[in-house]
């Protein structure tokens, strides 16, 4: 059987091109995930997981006997290439057991020759395989360290979020590390024809309306377009056309700050159970005072928290 050698490029490299293109395939939803891993050759045989659509690449660091490597009598497996330190290969149909597949080392007796066991699975498929002889290899530790610090880069996110939503008091701050969202038995409407802001530089994106029998929080996105960091205060609701104003209890955003070209999401919650009764499609203006000084308050108009007729309803400036 002739191989095609692959050209003498640094290891590395090697790995690299070609599990950039392999990945940018996988793209396809049809295709398996992609896994790149790193083995220390050991007695016992090391399995891999191949395909019939993606190619498998072992690359070890240390130049392999080309001519000796074997695969299991009439197995369904193809060698596409063997290069001085790699060995690439696919699957032509699924195999229904494992195939053994024998890389002796260059200058070392072929009985002692590693030896792996091909799979395939619908799910994964090890696009890139380094094999390293010396299990104190630096380049091992390197690549199991940093193997390690993004299972703890994971871990740190998956922590810091948690401790975001136990941190979370009240319904503004359960909206907004996103434990309560729509079908969590809160009713929440996106609030339709909802005006730009007054205020400069301040733009709102979308208004969400989270109503439940003793609260209502009005969820708004907004950006800062231009001018220094803004944070907000006070918030209330009053009505332009009889005066009547309803105090917010709990104002809080995320981030914190909303920084120039920035955007951010701001929960404002009303203790609307004691509210004073109103008529239904009750027409208010929304405003969030600026921590500061109050220079740049963001005023929103058309807000209905006790949905009405459509004639009873008003979403004007």
């Amino acid at each position: 059987m002739r191989f095609r050698p692959l050209p003498r490029l640094p290891g590395l490299l090697v790995v690299l091109l070609s599990f950039t293109a392999w990945a940018a395939a996988a793209e396809d939803s049809a295709l398996p995930r992609l896994r790149m891993r790193t083995v220390a050759l050991t007695s016992k045989a090391e399995g891999v997981r191949v395909s019939t659509r993606i190619p498998t690449t072992l690359t070890f660091d240390t130049p392999i006997n080309a001519q000796a490597v074997k695969l299991g009598d009439k197995a369904p497996v193809e060698i596409l290439s063997v290069g001085d330190r790699s060995v690439t290969l696919r699957a032509l149909e699924e195999l229904s057991e494992a195939v053994p597949l024998r890389v002796p080392l260059l200058n070392e007796p072929i009985l002692t020759a590693p030896v792996f066991k091909l799979t395939t699975a619908a799910d994964v498929v090890d696009a890139q395989v380094l094999v390293f002889r010396d299990t104190s290899a630096p380049e091992l530790m390197q690549a199991r360290l940093a193997a390690l610090e993004a299972r703890c880069s994971a871990c740190e996110a998956a922590l810091t979020a948690q401790r975001e939503r136990g941190t979370a008091t009240g319904p503004s701050g359960w909206i907004l590390s996103g434990q309560v969202e729509e079908g969590s038995g809160v009713q929440v409407k996106k609030l339709s024809k909802v005006p730009p802001s007054a205020t400069t530089g301040l733009e709102v994106a979308s208004v969400h309306r989270f109503k439940a029998k003793a609260w209502v929080v009005l969820f708004v996105e907004v950006s800062n377009n231009s001018g220094p960091p803004w944070r907000p205060g006070k918030a209330w609701l009053e009505n332009p056309s009889t005066g009547r104003r309803v105090e917010a209890r709990t104002v809080a955003m995320a981030p914190d700050a909303l920084p120039p070209n920035g955007a951010g999401r701001v929960a404002v919650e009303f203790d609307w159970k004691q509210r004073e009764s109103g008529p239904p499609g009750e027409d208010f203006r929304l405003v969030i005072q600026e921590a500061a000084e109050g220079s740049r308050p963001l005023s929103i108009a058309g807000v209905v928290l006790e949905d009405g007729t459509p004639a009873q309803e008003k979403n004007g400036p």
